[in-house]
């Protein structure tokens, strides 16, 4: 085990164990649940409020990354950055998303804190054009171009710049997978095709069930690049009626995930969990370990902030099911 995965394992090893997760749940106080987490996480020492505990979480989440990143060199240290600048895209969707709202004013403190901000230029009264003039210089630029001129509203434009900026996300990532030796390649092609697959379901069931979209619609949405889901079988799903697109994928190592249209976004967090710990297991390549050690990381970082929101109005059994498994 190289150096970088000795040091990620090392931070795999500070997560908090069950009890803390126990106390957590079945506390429903938000003072006292903040005061457990303090006796974890020393840097939480002076922090009173949800809002702090989670930017300082995040925050450290950020400096955690950077120090790995530090060790690893070449492609390995692009593929890393490029993973995880899904942060970056998360932010720029909160932003547009802001904007086409008119709650620019109101958030932008919060946005502006964020340690992947650096690069971005927010302020109070810019426009969607002013915001994406602003990346000129980056690689969302050419992305989000065509939205500055779309006559569309304010829903529709804040879906499509999204999907279109999670589409560019995968593709540049399976293109610097294509930069590994052949073996590396293989297993990096097939981790992020995973990935690929569980955004597609999650896209296809939410459009099937909660839109009225025709089956070409649909198809435009999903990203191309999955494991063992080439253009034609995804077309092949889009097309198929929401209950059979279900049975469907109840006869697959997908099922159950959309049994229950309120948990499905944390159970296929979980199926990307378990992804994540089988490459810690099975320790194939050196750059996914690290990935998916901060990825572990960063979901017990969702865990913690569930934790926080929960009151005494949800029951035990509730507050169970929203912890992604550890």
């Amino acid at each position: 085990m190289r150096d970088v995965a000795v040091k990620a394992k090392a931070k795999l090893g500070k997560l908090p164990g069950d009890d803390l997760y126990n106390e957590l749940i079945h506390e429903s106080d938000l003072d006292r649940k903040i005061g457990l987490l303090k006796t974890h996480y020393s840097f939480l020492e002076d922090t009173n409020s949800k809002k702090d505990v989670e930017f300082k979480l995040f925050k450290n989440f950020y400096q955690e990354l950077k120090s790995l990143d530090f060790f690893l060199e070449g492609i390995e240290s692009e593929f890393f950055k490029e993973y995880f600048a899904i942060y970056e895209i998360y932010l720029i969707q909160e932003v547009i998303q802001c904007i086409m709202n008119n709650t620019l004013e109101k958030n932008i403190l919060n946005l502006r804190e964020n340690p992947f901000s650096k690069d971005l230029n927010i302020e109070i009264d810019m426009s969607l054009e002013e915001f994406i003039d602003g990346l000129k210089d980056s690689k969302y630029y050419r992305t989000l171009l065509p939205f500055i001129n779309k006559n569309m509203d304010r829903e529709s434009l804040i879906f499509l710049s999204s999907n279109a900026l999670m589409k560019f996300y995968f593709r540049d990532l399976l293109k610097l997978a294509k930069k590994f030796k052949a073996k590396e390649r293989v297993l990096i092609e097939d981790f992020i095709g995973e990935l690929i697959n569980l955004s597609n379901f999650e896209m296809l069931y939410r459009l099937k069930k909660f839109f009225e979209l025709n089956d070409s619609e649909i198809f435009n949405y999903l990203i191309e690049g999955g494991k063992g889901y080439n253009a034609k079988r995804l077309k092949e799903l889009s097309n198929l009626p929401i209950d059979e697109f279900l049975d469907y994928l109840n006869e697959s190592k997908y099922k159950d995930i959309f049994d229950n249209a309120w948990y499905s976004h944390i159970r296929v967090n979980r199926k990307k969990m378990k992804l994540f710990k089988d490459e810690i297991v099975k320790e194939r390549s050196t750059v996914l370990y690290v990935i998916s050690a901060m990825s572990i990381i960063d979901t017990n970082i969702d865990n913690m902030i569930s934790m926080l929101e929960v009151d005494e109005s949800f029951t035990l059994s509730e507050r169970y099911e929203l912890v992604i498994v550890r």
